[in-house]
């Protein structure tokens, strides 16, 4: 006949505990959601835009820049010295179509 010792009977109510603890657990861990990493999204500096000239079919390729005062620069085909929101980099061909929809550079 075996008799049921103290040691005997700990070991199986730790081992119980332990089993509803773990079991416990795993059900903390599915419903928990899940943690994202705390990284900035980058802004990409604004695309540069194409401004009209006074002569059709050609356009100046401007950077947009937030509340810029606006750049003065001299249009290659008119005496006049032009404003543009922005730092100017370049002078552009274009098509018929794409001309259309472009803004208008401020006299």
């Amino acid at each position: 006949m075996m008799r049921a010792t103290r040691t005997t009977r700990t070991a199986a109510r730790r081992s119980r505990i332990v089993k509803r603890t773990a079991k416990r657990n795993a059900k903390r861990v599915k419903s928990a959601k899940p943690v994202r990493p705390l990284v900035k999204a980058v802004v990409a500096p604004p695309e540069p835009v194409l401004y009209k000239l006074c002569k059709p079919g050609w356009a100046v390729i401007v950077e947009r820049i937030a509340n810029a005062q606006g750049t003065r620069f001299v249009c290659p085909f008119c005496p006049k010295s032009h404003r543009v929101p922005g730092p100017v980099r370049g002078f552009k061909k274009m098509r018929r179509a794409q001309w259309g929809r472009l803004r208008r550079v401020e006299e």
